[in-house]
C-alpha cells in the first residue's frame, strides 16, 4: 500500500516526466532502470529510494526537491532560516537549510525516524 506522501511524490514524477517529454522506457534508460520498475515507482507501487531520486533529477534536468515538493521545503526553510551573527549570508544559510529539509521530508516520507 502506498502512503500518502508516497503518492504525491510518485504523480509530481510522473508530472515532470511528461513535461519534459520523455517516455517511462526513455527515463528508465536515463537512469539504468528497468521500465517496469520505473513504471512502478511512477504509479506509487514502489517507493523511491534516494539514490534513484537523484538519478531521476539529474536525468530529467531538475533539483531532487522538484520531484521531493520544493515548493513546501522552501516555504518552511524562508520561515526557519534566521542568522546566528557568523558570517554566512542569508541565502547561503537558506540553500543549506532547503537541502536539509529535502532530505527530511524524504525520510520521513518513506518511514526513516529521526536520530535520537
Amino acid at each position: 500500500m502506498t502512503s500518502q506522501a508516497g503518492q504525491v511524490i510518485a504523480d509530481r514524477l510522473k508530472r515532470l516526466r511528461e513535461r519534459a517529454g520523455q517516455s517511462q522506457q526513455e527515463l528508465a534508460d536515463a537512469t539504468g532502470m528497468s521500465q517496469p520498475t520505473y513504471s512502478r515507482i511512477e504509479t506509487g507501487e514502489r517507493p523511491l529510494k534516494g539514490g534513484e531520486a537523484i538519478q531521476l533529477a539529474d536525468a530529467l534536468g531538475v533539483r531532487v526537491g522538484a520531484i521531493l515538493g520544493a515548493a513546501e521545503i522552501d516555504q518552511r526553510a524562508l520561515c526557519a532560516a534566521r542568522t546566528d551573527g557568523g558570517t554566512s549570508e542569508m541565502a547561503t544559510m537558506r540553500l543549506r537549510l532547503a537541502a536539509y529539509l529535502e532530505l527530511d521530508a524524504y525520510l520521513d516520507g518513506q518511514g526513516v525516524a529521526p536520530l535520537p
